[in-house]
């Protein structure tokens, strides 16, 4: 397997996301301001869907927010109006690229749902986000997507998710080895990256390098990945109640 079959199924990958995202900023050029402060006041309260899908882009860069009690503020306007389903697919999309950005653990619940949308646009966001502010145990849940989903797009996004996620799970370093070998160039490098990203380790671009090196990990390995635990932490329930506190969530539809 050479570099340039990597780097050909890649950039056929990345225009395809370039083109996705394009298509969804369409329309969007609204001003609303440059605070967090506006882009809250418009995902509360403006009636045009465009100028609500600019806010919560908006609020997805950290800089914005004067305080963390602001951010926090935003991420359970976020997690409640993902929850509401009310918001066009874009829109829902948008709002789980921003929790991943904002990285705030409280949005953990809502991804694990989204990862799970019937919207592609939804589960592809949503599989990056999830690799932000979830917990080693979510592996699992990207390796099912990467391993089995019908849409390529949808794979990409979880192996990103596994490398920001950075499980040192060996099992995870079975499914992105045996996906090094995939017919798709474009999967072979997001896995050969995600394993370099994972271990901190650079063996070249060949499989069996890589087996080799991780041999003594794998050979200790269970045959199935655990699903992710619901049991909540002191943490998770603290953080809930905080989500809870500034914003009342609806029901996921």
């Amino acid at each position: 397997m050479d570099d340039r079959a990597f780097w050909k199924g890649a950039k056929r990958s990345a225009a395809r996301g370039v083109v996705a995202l394009a298509v969804l900023a369409t329309g969007c050029g609204t001003y609303v301001g440059t605070t967090a402060r506006s882009f809250l006041g418009h995902v509360r309260n403006n009636p045009d869907p465009n100028a609500r899908y600019l806010a919560y882009a908006k609020l997805g860069s950290k800089d914005v927010y004067d305080t963390d009690e602001q951010r926090g503020e935003a991420v359970a306007v976020l997690i409640d109006r993902y929850y509401k389903g009310n918001e066009p697919l874009a829109s829902r999309a948008m709002i789980c690229r921003t929790l991943g950005e904002l990285g705030d653990p409280r949005a953990r619940d809502v991804l694990l749902k989204a990862v799970h949308h019937h919207d592609a646009v939804v589960k592809i966001e949503a599989c990056r986000a999830l690799g932000k502010v979830g917990k080693p145990e979510d592996a699992s849940v990207l390796a099912q997507i990467m391993s089995l989903d019908n849409l390529e797009d949808a794979r990409m996004a979880a192996i990103d998710g596994l490398s920001d996620l950075k499980s040192q799970d060996p099992r995870i370093y079975k499914v992105l080895l045996d996906s090094m070998e995939h017919d798709d160039p474009a999967i072979r490098l997001a896995s050969l990256n995600a394993l370099r990203k994972i271990t901190g380790k650079d063996m070249g671009t060949e499989v069996d390098a890589w087996r080799k090196e991780l041999e003594p990990i794998l050979a200790a390995t269970p045959t199935e990945l655990a699903a992710p635990s619901n049991t909540r932490t002191a943490a998770d329930e603290a953080a809930a109640k905080s989500a809870a506190a500034q914003e009342p969530t609806g029901e996921l539809r």
